[in-house]
C-alpha cells in the first residue's frame, strides 16, 4: 500500500512539473542545481532520506578520517561512517567492523541519537547497508573481530527496528524500505534466510529479488549465498524420497549450470551436505552425477584424505564415494582402455569383485589414451587424476592397471597376449610415484607370479590369489604407501594414509625395537618437532604399520622405527624434510 501511495505522489509531482507553463517559462532550462533537486525529492520519497547512500570516494575520506582520529567531528560524517563500517580502508584495506573498540565507538554515537528519530534512522539504514555488505574476510588483529562485530551489528539492528520505526511512523508515513524490513524481519535473525529456502526449492527467485531489490541488497551479498545454503539444508533435511527428488536441483547449482552461482567454499560445503545425506538413504545406488561433483569439489577420497576430513567429516559418506570411484575407474580400463574384445567384460565382472579389498591403483596410459581428445576420454583422465602416469610402449593403444591388494601388486594390461602379473609389494623394485614407465619395469621377472587369462581362468585366479596370500611370508607383507599427489594435498602436510589393511598389517612393526634411551643420539639440527606434525606421524604410523615410540618426554627423541626406508620411500623423505636423521639398523628420529 505504502508503494503505490509513493507512486502516485510521485506521478501527481511529475504531472505538476510537466505543466506547460512550467516547462516553457521556467528561469533556466536544463539548470544541473533544478535537477539535483528533483533528484533528490524523488529519492526522499522513494527511500525516505534526504540524500541517498555516499559517494565511495566522500565515504572513503570519512573512514579515513575518523580511523586515524577516531573522532566523530559531526552527524554527516557519523552517518557515512555508519554506510562503511565494513567497507575497506585506503591501501591499508583495514575495516571498522575488525577493529572493535573503533566499532563499538560508531554504535555509541548512533545510540546517542535515539532522541532525535530522523537522524538515528538515517545512520540506522547506513548500518544496515553496511550489514548486508559485510563479507567474511576479517583483517582484525583478533580472528573472530569481524564475524563476531558482525553478529553484534545485526543484534544491534534487530533490537532498534521497533524505535525506528514507530519514530517514522510518528513524523508521518514510514519510508518503504522501513516496512519492507518490517515484513522481512528474519534478516536480522539467527537464520536469515531459511524463509526463501522452499521458494528456491521450487526454482523461485522472484521473492528473494523483490526483497532485494526493496532494501538495496546487491546481488554480491551473503544473503543470496545463506539462502541458497538455507535451500541446500532444506534439501538434505527432508525423507529419502524428498532429498532425491531435489538433489538434481542442489547438483546443478553446485556445479553452475544454472543463473544462480555458489562461491567455491561454499560449494563445497554444500557438496560435504550433500553426499553425507546420500550416504544415510536406504537405497543408495551408485549416482554417476554426485560421484563426479563430489570428486570435483572435495578431491578423490583415498588422495585427498584430509579435505574429505575437514569438509564431509563423514566416514561412511568417504567410503561410499571410494567404492565408487574404485567401480568407475576399473569399468573405465576394462571397457575403454583395454583391447581384448570379449575378454573386457570377464575382467571387468572378475575385478569388480575385488574392489572391496582394492585399497590404491595406478593407471598406466599409454600414447594413445593420453591424447585422445574425446569427451569419454577427457572424463576418464580427470577421474584418474593423482593416479595417472605414463607408458611407453611400441603398441600406442597399450595400458596398464596396477592394483594394490593388501600386501600384493597386481597388474593387468589392457593389449591381448600380456599375462596379469603378481608381486609382493616389498618384491616389486619400480616406484609407483615416479611419472614414466617401460614395459619392462612393469613385467619384472623377479619375484613376479604370472597368472594367464586362457579357459576359466576366474576360478584360476581366485584359488592362485588365495594361495599367495596365504603362504606370504612376514617379511615380503611390506605395504606399499603412495604420497598424495602436491596439487591435492599440501606439502606441510603429512599424505593421508591409504587405509590399506592385511592380515598381516602388524608385522611391519617388527622393523624397529625399543629404544633404550642411554642409545638416544643427541640432535644438533636445531630443529623441532610441532604438536601437530608429531600427530601426523604418529597417525601415518599406526596406519601403514610401523613401530614408532616418543621418547621427548624423557629427555629422548621422537623415533620412527623403519630400518629400511627404500619400502617408505616418500614418507622418509618427508622425515628428513622435517629434520629427522637416519640410524643405521633403527630407523629415523629427532630430538626436541
Amino acid at each position: 500500500m505504502s508503494n503505490s501511495r509513493s507512486l502516485g505522489a510521485l506521478k501527481r509531482a511529475l504531472g505538476t512539473a510537466m505543466d506547460p507553463r512550467l516547462v516553457f517559462h521556467a528561469p533556466v532550462w536544463g539548470d544541473p542545481q533544478v535537477m539535483s533537486r528533483a533528484l533528490r525529492d524523488i529519492r526522499k520519497d522513494l527511500v525516505g532520506a534526504a540524500d541517498a547512500k555516499p559517494s565511495a570516494d566522500v565515504m572513503q575520506a570519512a573512514l579515513a578520517r575518523f580511523y586515524e582520529s577516531q573522532t566523530l567531528n559531526n552527524f554527516t560524517e557519523l552517518k557515512y561512517v555508519c554506510y562503511g563500517v565494513t567497507v575497506p580502508i585506503g591501501k591499508h584495506q583495514v575495516r571498522l567492523i575488525d577493529r572493535r573498540p573503533l566499532f563499538s565507538q560508531v554504535l555509541s554515537a548512533v545510540e546517542e541519537l535515539e532522541a532525535q528519530p530522523k537522524q538515528f534512522r538515517r545512520c540506522y539504514q547506513g548500518l544496515l547497508s553496511a550489514y548486508f555488505g559485510f563479507s567474511d574476510s576479517s583483517s582484525g588483529e583478533e580472528e573472530d573481530a569481524g564475524p563476531g562485530n558482525w553478529r553484534r551489528l545485526r543484534g544491534f539492528l534487530g533490537t532498534k527496528f521497533d524505535g525506528v520505526r514507530k519514530g517514522a511512523r510518528q513524523r508521518g508515513e514510514p519510508p518503504a524500505w522501513l516496512e519492507l524490513l518490517g515484513q522481512h524481519r528474519n534478516l536480522l535473525g539467527e537464520d536469515p534466510c531459511a524463509p526463501y529456502a522452499g521458494a528456491l526449492a521450487n526454482g523461485d527467485t522472484s521473492g528473494l529479488r523483490a526483497v532485494c531489490e526493496g532494501l538495496g541488497i546487491p546481488s554480491s551479498s551473503w544473503v543470496w549465498d545463506d539462502a541458497l545454503m538455507a535451500y541446500v539444508r532444506l534439501v538434505c533435511s527432508g525423507s529419502d524420497t524428498a532429498y532425491k527428488r531435489g538433489l538434481p536441483g542442489v547438483l546443478d547449482l553446485v556445479n553452475d549450470r544454472i543463473e544462480l552461482r555458489l562461491p567455491q567454499r561454499l560449494a563445497t560445503r554444500a557438496t560435504a551436505l550433500t553426499v553425507a545425506r546420500y550416504s544415510k538413504c536406504e537405497d543408495k545406488p551408485e549416482h554417476g552425477g554426485l560421484r563426479d561433483t563430489a570428486l570435483e569439489k572435495v578431491g578423490n577420497p583415498w588422495l585427498a584424505r584430509s579435505a574429505w576430513d575437514a569438509e564431509v567429516r563423514d566416514e561412511a559418506a568417504r567410503h561410499m564415494v571410494e567404492g565408487w570411484l574404485k567401480r568407475r575407474l576399473i569399468t573405465d580400463f576394462f571397457e575403454l582402455l583395454a583391447q581384448d574384445g570379449g575378454a573386457d567384460l570377464r575382467r571387468l565382472k572378475y575385478w569388480l569383485k575385488w574392489e572391496p579389498k582394492i585399497t590404491d591403483m595406478w593407471f598406466i596410459l599409454g600414447a594413445d589414451a593420453r591424447r585422445n581428445p574425446s569427451p569419454e576420454f577427457k572424463a576418464l583422465r580427470s577421474r584418474m587424476a593423482g593416479r595417472d602416469r605414463v607408458l611407453t610402449d611400441s603398441n600406442v593403444l597399450n595400458n596398464a592397471f596396477v592394483m594394490c591388494i593388501g600386501p600384493l601388486l597386481v597388474i593387468e594390461f589392457g593389449v591381448t597376449g600380456n599375462a596379469c602379473y603378481v608381486f609382493a609389494t616389498n618384491d616389486f623394485r619400480t616406484d609407483l610415484d615416479q611419472r614414466q614407465f617401460s614395459l619392462n619395469m612393469l613385467k619384472q621377472r623377479v619375484g613376479a607370479t604370472r597368472l594367464s587369462h586362457i579357459g576359466p581362468w576366474e576360478s584360476k585366479f581366485d584359488a592362485e590369489l588365495g594361495n599367495i596370500l596365504k603362504s606370504m611370508p612376514a617379511s615380503k607383507s611390506r605395504l606399499y604407501v603412495g604420497p598424495a599427489p602436491a596439487e591435492q594435498a599440501p606439502s606441510s602436510t603429512w599424505p593421508a594414509a591409504q587405509q590399506l589393511r592385511s592380515s598381516n598389517q602388524s608385522v611391519a612393526q617388527s622393523a624397529g625395537s625399543k629404544v633404550p634411551d642411554h642409545e638416544l643420539v643427541p640432535d644438533s639440527s636445531g630443529k623441532k618437532l610441532s604438536t601437530f606434525d608429531a600427530m601426523q606421524i604418529t597417525s601415518y604410523c599406526r596406519t601403514v604399520g610401523i613401530a614408532h615410540q616418543d621418547l621427548r618426554d624423557k629427555g629422548g627423541s621422537f623415533w620412527v622405527l623403519m630400518r629400511d626406508p627404500s619400502l617408505f620411500k616418500s614418507f622418509a623423505a618427508k622425515l628428513e624434510a622435517q629434520g629427522f636423521r637416519y640410524a643405521e639398523g633403527k630407523g629415523y628420529w629427532l630430538k626436541g
